[in-house]
């Protein structure tokens, strides 16, 4: 991991989360989900303790799409540092701001994780400082509130990233 990025971690820790993606996203019935679900309406399969009841037979239930979703860390991110351990359930005036920044947060790790992935091909100068001013817009050194997160969705930097990526399809 980049020096600048040393207290991120891109990886999902479900047990330290309030099972935002369960929850905050919606899905829709198809191949990879059985049934359809609103935004900020729990996956019938969450239980109180913010675990899913078919963890394990996700493939055969008809939930594909739970297997390969990834967070890269944004649940156990806004659940501690950003709500300081406060879930949903029991904070249910937050909910929506907790939703809306776990949504944010988790474009924020997704492009932290690509950036990363990216200084493995052949970069010029340019390029490898680009990522590194993307990596310090991505990873403020003042932490991220929900306020923040909101406020920064509509920055531009998402664009310049995305641009930025699309700029690179001829290194890959």
């Amino acid at each position: 991991m980049p020096a600048n990025l040393p207290n991120i971690k891109l990886e999902p820790d479900c047990t330290n989360c309030a099972a935002y993606c369960c929850v905050a996203l919606a899905f829709d019935r198809s191949n990879m989900f059985a049934y359809d679900k609103q935004a900020a309406e729990p996956c019938k399969h969450l239980d109180k303790a913010h675990s899913c009841t078919i963890h394990d037979d996700l493939d055969t239930q008809g939930f594909k799409g739970c297997i390969r979703y990834n967070c890269f860390g944004a649940g156990q991110r806004v659940f501690s540092e950003i709500f300081a351990g406060r879930s949903w359930r029991d904070h249910p005036s937050e909910a929506q701001e907790m939703f809306d920044a776990y949504r944010v947060m988790h474009n924020v790790h997704e492009f932290l994780a690509m950036l990363q992935a990216a200084r493995k091909l052949n970069l010029d100068t340019a390029q490898i400082s680009q990522i590194e001013a993307f990596e310090t817009e991505l990873n403020p050194t003042s932490p991220w509130t929900s306020a923040t997160l909101i406020a920064f969705q509509t920055c531009g930097t998402f664009e310049e990233i995305r641009a930025f990526f699309t700029g690179l399809r001829d290194r890959v």
